[in-house]
Protein backbone atom coordinates (compact mmCIF):
# COMPACT_ATOMS: atom_id res chain seq x y z
CA UNK A 1 0.00 0.00 0.00
CA UNK A 2 1.40 3.40 -0.51
CA UNK A 3 0.79 6.09 1.29
CA UNK A 4 1.42 9.38 0.85
CA UNK A 5 3.74 12.62 2.81
CA UNK A 6 2.59 16.07 3.27
CA UNK A 7 5.69 18.05 4.31
CA UNK A 8 3.14 20.96 5.05
CA UNK A 9 1.04 18.52 7.97
CA UNK A 10 3.87 16.22 8.66
CA UNK A 11 1.43 13.39 8.55
CA UNK A 12 1.06 10.34 6.18
CA UNK A 13 -2.58 9.97 4.08
CA UNK A 14 -3.93 6.93 2.25
CA UNK A 15 -4.56 9.25 -0.74
CA UNK A 16 -3.40 11.91 -2.84
CA UNK A 17 -6.60 13.36 -2.48
CA UNK A 18 -6.57 13.54 1.36
CA UNK A 19 -3.04 15.08 0.99
CA UNK A 20 -4.48 17.68 -1.34
CA UNK A 21 -7.61 18.10 1.22
CA UNK A 22 -5.50 18.60 4.12
CA UNK A 23 -2.67 20.73 3.03
CA UNK A 24 -5.22 23.40 1.83
CA UNK A 25 -6.78 22.97 5.35
CA UNK A 26 -3.33 23.64 6.67
CA UNK A 27 -2.80 26.52 4.61
CA UNK A 28 -6.63 28.26 5.02
CA UNK A 29 -5.91 28.33 8.54
CA UNK A 30 -2.58 29.47 8.35
CA UNK A 31 -3.77 31.96 6.25
CA UNK A 32 -6.66 33.26 8.61
CA UNK A 33 -4.13 33.27 11.48
CA UNK A 34 -1.86 35.38 9.56
CA UNK A 35 -5.10 37.64 8.76
CA UNK A 36 -6.06 37.62 12.52
CA UNK A 37 -2.55 38.16 13.81
CA UNK A 38 -2.25 41.48 11.11
CA UNK A 39 -5.87 42.96 12.45
CA UNK A 40 -4.51 42.67 15.81
CA UNK A 41 -1.28 44.06 15.07
CA UNK A 42 -3.08 46.89 12.97
CA UNK A 43 -6.01 47.68 16.23
CA UNK A 44 -2.88 47.51 18.42
CA UNK A 45 -1.00 50.34 16.61
CA UNK A 46 -4.19 52.27 16.16
CA UNK A 47 -4.91 52.21 19.43
CA UNK A 48 -1.21 53.38 20.58
CA UNK A 49 -1.75 56.34 18.52
CA UNK A 50 -4.81 57.17 19.62
CA UNK A 51 -3.64 56.89 22.93
CA UNK A 52 -0.41 59.43 21.86
CA UNK A 53 -2.96 61.56 20.40
CA UNK A 54 -5.31 61.82 23.43
CA UNK A 55 -1.72 62.50 25.62
CA UNK A 56 -0.34 65.45 23.01
CA UNK A 57 -4.00 67.01 23.08
CA UNK A 58 -4.13 66.89 26.56
CA UNK A 59 -0.63 68.05 26.88
CA UNK A 60 -0.93 70.89 24.62
CA UNK A 61 -4.22 71.79 26.79
CA UNK A 62 -1.79 71.92 30.28
CA UNK A 63 0.17 73.85 28.37
CA UNK A 64 -2.32 76.51 27.48
CA UNK A 65 -3.57 76.45 30.96
CA UNK A 66 0.16 76.97 32.20
CA UNK A 67 0.69 79.79 29.91
CA UNK A 68 -2.64 81.33 31.07
CA UNK A 69 -1.45 81.33 34.91
CA UNK A 70 2.02 82.29 34.15
CA UNK A 71 -0.01 85.62 32.52
CA UNK A 72 -2.32 85.73 35.49
CA UNK A 73 0.56 85.77 37.85
CA UNK A 74 2.56 88.67 36.36
CA UNK A 75 -0.74 90.85 36.08
CA UNK A 76 -1.61 89.82 39.40
CA UNK A 77 2.26 91.02 40.31
CA UNK A 78 1.75 94.21 38.30
CA UNK A 79 -1.32 94.84 39.60
CA UNK A 80 -0.04 94.73 43.09
CA UNK A 81 3.38 96.61 42.45
CA UNK A 82 1.02 99.26 40.94
CA UNK A 83 -1.12 99.51 44.20
CA UNK A 84 2.38 99.23 46.34
CA UNK A 85 3.72 102.19 44.40
CA UNK A 86 0.72 104.26 44.87
CA UNK A 87 -0.80 103.38 48.44
CA UNK A 88 2.87 101.94 50.24
CA UNK A 89 1.44 98.69 51.28
CA UNK A 90 -1.02 95.88 50.22
CA UNK A 91 -2.84 93.33 52.65
CA UNK A 92 -4.62 90.28 51.56
CA UNK A 93 -6.43 88.39 54.25
CA UNK A 94 -8.90 85.14 53.47
CA UNK A 95 -10.38 82.55 55.52
CA UNK A 96 -10.19 80.41 52.54
CA UNK A 97 -6.95 78.29 51.91
CA UNK A 98 -7.57 77.96 48.54
CA UNK A 99 -7.53 82.03 48.17
CA UNK A 100 -4.02 81.95 48.88
CA UNK A 101 -1.88 82.43 45.67
CA UNK A 102 0.37 79.72 44.86
CA UNK A 103 2.65 78.64 41.79
CA UNK A 104 2.30 74.93 41.67
CA UNK A 105 -0.20 72.84 43.73
CA UNK A 106 2.94 70.68 44.72
CA UNK A 107 4.36 73.64 47.03
CA UNK A 108 0.72 73.80 48.16
CA UNK A 109 0.50 71.06 51.03
CA UNK A 110 -3.55 71.77 51.57
CA UNK A 111 -4.30 70.74 47.71
CA UNK A 112 -4.32 67.07 48.82
CA UNK A 113 -7.49 67.78 51.06
CA UNK A 114 -9.60 68.93 48.31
Amino acid sequence: MVKYYSDRTNQYYDTMEAANKAEFEAKEKENLEKVKREREERERKEQREKAAAERKAMAEKVEAARKEMVAAQKNYRDAVDAFVKAYGTYHFSSSKIEDIPTLFSAFNPFRFFD
